[in-house]
């Protein structure tokens, strides 16, 4: 009886959470509309015209095409044969649940949906989710940087810590993987935590890198390329807006808010995401009501997209909405490592 008023309560407490995440993010987002003008936000999208968003759609769609290529790649490292879109309906199933859930714990649901089908046991499981945060990362930084050298340099000096965090953020990422490639024993003791269940895995997931190097690069390579396709939603609600920004400039503002939804503070970055925006693009001249639209056109288009493709790939998959459901509330649950 103990045990489940234990559950029930640890339940609701992760539900508050949930609510209040998520109220947080609506509120930054009220905010910055109380700052840059509620009237001219709505006036900015009696401009958009219904056509723009044709080359939306072909755009997000590749990338989200080549996010089921990546996990496809990476379930081949784990020795993982899975058709292209039943891989793209397990990223998709995910980021559903991420949009819920804040700091990605909506991965679970990637890993459970795994377990269940008997594809990977937990501990494989976990190691694939992690590996596309690490490489989504790794492109993020790495494009971020790149981008750094076409922008003005009075734009760049001002988000100097940033740029310097991110080179370190990198070259930690560099020695991590070198450390788990080629010294896995030295690695396996930086495992502390809740990824302590990754180590026993750590030895023959390392021997198989070592054997296919260029999968890896491979794998990097496709990250870099989503992030591209991201980048061009953006670039596209820009020329919209006649905002003349070139793509490398578009490329930093894009980035480096995606770097803030780092911080696990509301569910998919909510307000977090447009307020970075605001703030980058005001600096490259734009007027801030302008920046804003464009922020929460650009979060909210890839989010509600999103969702669609998501709930069909629920569907695709025989899991619908009572089989997310339950997979959430496994989340609520320590899992064990067992195969």
């Amino acid at each position: 009886m103990n045990i489940m008023n234990s559950d029930q309560v640890g339940s609701r407490r992760k539900i508050v959470i949930h609510v209040v995440s998520a109220v947080a993010g609506i509120g930054i987002l009220a905010l910055i509309a109380a700052k840059t003008g509620f009237e001219q936000f709505v006036h900015n999208l009696h401009e958009i015209k219904p056509i723009v968003l044709v080359p939306l759609i072909v755009v997000y769609s590749i990338s989200w095409l080549l996010r089921g290529i990546r996990f496809r790649k990476i379930l081949a490292l784990l020795n993982v044969e899975l058709k292209l879109f039943r891989a793209l309906g397990i990223e998709l199933v995910a980021d559903l649940a991420n949009m819920v859930i804040p700091a990605k714990l909506g991965d679970s649901v990637k890993v459970l949906y795994m377990h269940k089908t008997g594809m990977l046991n937990y501990t494989s499981g976990t190691f694939a989710a992690f590996l596309v945060r690490v490489m989504d990362l790794a492109a993020v930084i790495l494009l971020a940087l790149f981008s750094v050298v076409f922008i003005s340099g009075s734009v760049a000096a001002n988000y100097l810590s940033y740029i310097v965090t991110m080179s370190a953020l990198l070259l930690l990422l560099a020695l991590a993987g070198w450390l788990f490639v080629f010294h896995p024993s030295t690695f396996q003791k930086m495992l502390v935590g809740p990824l302590k269940k990754l180590r026993d895995s750590v030895t023959e997931l390392a021997d198989q890198m070592r054997q296919h190097p260029g999968r890896l690069f491979a794998i990097l390579l496709v990250s870099m390329l989503i992030w591209i396709f991201d980048i061009l939603t953006l670039f596209i609600f820009l020329l919209v807006f006649g905002v003349k920004l070139s793509f490398a400039e578009a490329s930093f503002v894009m980035l480096l808010s995606t770097v803030t939804k780092i911080l696990p503070l509301t569910p998919n970055g909510l307000g977090v995401y447009e307020g970075m925006m605001v703030v980058i693009l005001t600096g490259f001249g734009v007027a801030e009501s302008t920046a804003f639209t464009i922020a929460v056109l650009d979060h909210g288009f890839m989010n509600l997209y999103s969702m669609l493709l998501s709930v069909i790939a629920l569907y695709s998959l025989g899991l619908g909405f009572k089989g997310i459901k339950k997979l959430l509330k496994k989340t609520d649950r320590p899992a064990t490592c067992n195969p």
